[in-house]
């Protein structure tokens, strides 16, 4: 049986997610689609503008048939790591064909995964960051860059692909009008997520024909959320705590933990989450690295909490519609990974402690329970 599916994150999600999901339709008509979708904290480490239910349910009404939460030890990782729990997921949950948008939908990026296999930076090169390192090294390889953000994205999902001994076939989608990091909307009917948020804080009511009907529903309806919101929170941590704590936070490396605290304990009372990220950075330490580090120090991910997540992963099922209600139980037969369905007061004391307590953190500000008592959605 085919299965499509899609790993992403609805950020929120807009005309051109739903571009993307038409083209699966037209591309395998009648066949179900799931999604595997990041939670509350996102891959570039950053929070979501609007929780995982409210994003679950944009998609769910607009063509996805299953949406899983990706847990959050998978989500606020680098490209390779969040590919890999991303693909493994779909797979156990019996998907056989993965979309994903690309800037060169002509990439055969299963060959270039391939030729990249055994391709690595060069941790000690201590005047760059491992990103441009390792850059360089798959250009070597392929032969000339494979360097747009969704490009590489692909390559990471082929990577992890061929590592699970290939189980979901490719279909790269090309990208329209709008780039991944453009911040204006522009003419037509699509604009990038960052240009969607941007023009919603800056006031304006232009966001209609960019996305469909229910997000503009939830957007009048809700506050979209930023790293602004919770950065009294981080000042907090790294005010805090001793460096010998930090020092206990996954991806803390290189003694940048004194650089951290030290800077904050520089900023004035009206400086922002953006400045404090200028002041940090480092030729060593990329922007997106730092975010993910602030992420993991706000939600206090330890090393440990990851690597149980890796030994034992799972799922967390956010909403389904009668055709994902099929998936979902011969999924039950096949997929080896635990999917939760309601989280209970021994799952948040144990294996989901560390998405229960990030629930918990973005709901600071959000305002609305986000694991206890709350049941998948349905869509009839």
């Amino acid at each position: 049986m085919q299965v499509a599916g899609i790993i992403a994150e609805y950020n929120p999600f807009h005309n051109g997610h739903l571009y993307q999901i038409k083209q699966v339709k037209r591309a395998l008509p009648n066949v179900p689609l799931v999604i595997a979708m990041s939670g509350n904290f996102l891959q570039r480490g950053e929070p979501a503008c609007l929780d995982k239910w409210t994003r679950a349910n944009q998609a769910l009404q607009n063509g996805a048939d299953v949406v899983v939460e990706l847990p959050v030890a998978a989500c606020v990782q680098p490209a390779d790591r969040f590919a890999r729990s991303g693909v493994r997921s779909l797979a156990a949950l019996g998907v056989t064909d993965l979309f994903f948008g690309a800037e060169h939908a002509e990439y055969d990026f299963m060959t270039y995964a391939k030729l990249v296999k055994e391709a690595h930076g060069d941790f000690k090169k201590y005047d760059e960051s491992y990103a441009a390192s390792f850059q360089r090294a798959i250009t070597t390889k392929i032969g000339h860059e494979v360097s747009q953000p969704n490009d590489l994205l692909g390559l990471a999902y082929a990577k992890a692909n061929l590592a699970f001994d290939s189980p979901l076939t490719f279909h790269p989608i090309q990208r329209k009008q709008a780039g991944y990091h453009e911040v204006t909307l522009g003419k037509g009917t699509i604009a990038s997520a960052s240009a969607i948020r941007k023009n919603y804080t800056q006031g304006e009511n232009k966001l209609a024909q960019y996305i469909p009907a229910q997000t503009f529903n939830d957007l009048r309806q809700k506050e979209l959320l930023s790293w602004d919101d919770f950065f009294p929170y981080l000042k907090y941590k790294l005010l805090s705590s001793s460096v010998a704590e930090l020092q206990t936070i996954y991806g803390m490396a290189e003694g940048i933990e004194y650089r951290l605290k030290d800077q904050m304990e520089r900023l004035t009372d009206q400086a922002d989450f953006e400045t404090w990220l200028k002041a940090v950075k480092t030729k060593r330490f990329t922007y997106t690295r730092l975010s993910r580090l602030a992420c993991a120090i706000l939600l206090e991910m330890k090393t440990a909490e990851v690597l149980a997540y890796e030994k034992v992963p799972y799922l967390r099922l956010l909403g389904f519609t009668p055709t994902g209600q099929n998936i979902l139980n011969k999924a039950k037969k096949s997929n080896p990974h635990p999917l939760v369905t309601k989280v209970s007061q021994d799952d948040k004391n144990n294996f989901f402690a560390l998405d229960y307590r990030a629930g918990k953190i973005y709901q600071l500000k959000n305002k609305t329970e986000q694991d206890l008592k709350r049941a998948p959605i349905r869509i009839f």
